[in-house]
């Protein structure tokens, strides 16, 4: 996979649940596409937002246990989020 974003997660993450929002440090919003439920508290982790070779894109925070498949949020969306 290639990184296309290595940032910082804004604020505080709860892990990863279906359908939460993470708010990154360069101001993009990304929502979980998968059912994957991890938790995990931490305090504006590092992330990676990374992309496959069918254009997939996932998010990798630090301290989880694997990746999360994302797509981009709607800026004015009331997701349930990390951020």
């Amino acid at each position: 996979m290639e990184t296309i974003l290595q940032t910082r997660l804004i604020g505080t993450f709860l892990g990863y649940g279906s359908g939460r929002v993470y708010r990154l440090a360069d101001g993009s919003l990304w929502r979980q596409e998968d059912r994957r439920d991890e938790p995990c508290y931490r305090e504006e982790p590092l992330c990676r937002v990374l992309k496959d070779s069918t254009a997939r894109v996932y998010l990798d925070v630090q301290g989880t246990s694997g990746v999360v498949a994302v797509v981009p949020a709607d800026h004015h969306g009331s997701g349930v989020g990390a951020f």
